[in-house]
């Protein structure tokens, strides 16, 4: 029989177990890790978030700008006529118009569109039209600009 004799007091002991210091380190080091991953997944969420934003203000802003081009000049005069040069209104992401402001429609995602007429701009026989949409969220207000110019030509309203 082998009896080995007690080891002294302070003396380390050999085995294959982790220390509670190790542990701890690993276990902050684990922490540190996934608190990283946590923080890039919340960045990622907000940038996708603004992409989705701005590609829907593009598209407002873009429909708009193709909806005036498509009038010839005298309906364009026709429209500034009777509506004014400038005016807004609310719209969702489908681009459903909201009315009144703030209707059910336009809870989730409201997009404000403002489109304003400068008639006589770069020149007499021009109007220059700008669109401009814009949305607020929790990092602030945002907009999304285009604009277009129509120039009368003779015999052609």
């Amino acid at each position: 029989m082998n009896i080995s004799p007690p080891a002294a007091p302070g003396a380390a002991k050999s085995g294959k177990g982790f220390t509670l210091v190790e542990v701890l380190v690993t276990l902050a080091v684990i922490a540190f890790g996934c608190l990283a991953a946590l923080l890039m997944q919340s960045a990622a969420l907000r940038g996708n978030s603004m992409a989705d934003h701005m590609t829907v203000a593009t598209f407002l802003a873009e429909s708009e700008i193709e909806r005036v081009k498509s009038l010839n000049f005298g309906e364009l005069r026709a429209e500034i006529s009777s509506l004014g040069t400038s005016r807004a209104w609310q719209a969702d992401r489908f681009y459903k118009v909201c009315s009144p402001a703030g209707a059910d429609a336009c809870k989730a995602f409201p997009f404000t569109v403002t489109l304003r007429y400068f008639p006589g701009y770069p020149l007499t026989v021009s109007i220059l039209t700008e669109v401009e949409v814009s949305w607020s969220d929790n990092s602030g207000r945002h907009s999304v600009h285009n604009s277009s110019t129509a120039t009368e030509v003779p015999g052609m309203s």
